[in-house]
């Protein structure tokens, strides 16, 4: 099968959940900046409320990225044989994928405290980590580190996961919020907003895929040589 057929494949498969979830944790985001530029701008001050807003966001910023990844990885292994529902596959990762994720995150953050490009480094090094953990037979068995295994795909094929990072993570949401930031807000622009946020799902989709089709290639060069 070819990518664009199973682009399309995996599309059809998540694109309804994936899509909700965006437009979910998008307009969540939105409308915590907006009440934390607001509660900076009380002249009488509202520490506390800046706060709490604060931590919900970065609630959100861990919880949507990983459930919409885990979302995704799921359409992904059905092309090489999981047969389960997506809630079973759920069960059976998301836990995984959350604790595996924060504790890239956490490495990534003491790289980052000595200085940006090791932290930058390192984050992308970690970028594979839930492709590991919900499509590596080693990791289920105990056999591999997560973190250990994706920081040894990503140097085996580095400029192409920088590739994929530099579009994909930089340059589209760059120009997005550049040009179209102000009609993300559903309640105000529905329309725009929607149609953002479908884009957005598919570039989800595919920049996962690309980094799937690696991670892959990979498990087939290790088992043909195992």
């Amino acid at each position: 099968m070819n990518f664009f057929a199973e682009n399309l494949q995996v599309f059809k498969k998540v694109c309804l959940p994936i899509f909700a979830l965006v437009v979910l944790s998008s307009n969540i985001d939105q409308y915590l900046n907006l009440h934390i530029e607001n509660a900076l701008r009380d002249p009488q001050g509202a520490q506390q409320q800046v706060y709490w807003l604060g931590f919900l966001s970065i609630i959100s910023s861990v919880v949507f990225p990983v459930l919409l990844i885990t979302v995704a990885l799921y359409a992904l292994n059905t092309l090489t044989g999981w047969t389960q529902t997506l809630s079973e596959f759920m069960e059976k990762n998301l836990n995984q994928v959350f604790i595996e994720t924060l504790r890239s995150w956490g490495k990534t953050l003491l790289w980052s405290l000595l200085l940006i490009l090791p932290g930058i480094w390192k984050y992308i090094e970690y970028s594979l980590v839930p492709l590991v953990v919900t499509s590596s037979k080693a990791y289920d068995e105990g056999k591999e580190d997560a973190l250990q295994k994706s920081a040894q795909i990503v140097r085996k094929n580095w400029f192409k996961i920088l590739a994929v990072f530099v579009f994909f993570h930089l340059f589209v949401p760059v120009t997005l919020s550049a040009l179209f930031d102000a009609y993300r807000l559903i309640w105000k622009t529905p329309i725009a907003s929607l149609a953002l946020s479908a884009l957005d799902t598919y570039l989800l989709i595919l920049s996962t895929q690309i980094l799937f089709n690696i991670f892959r290639s990979e498990v087939r060069k290790h088992d043909a040589h195992v």
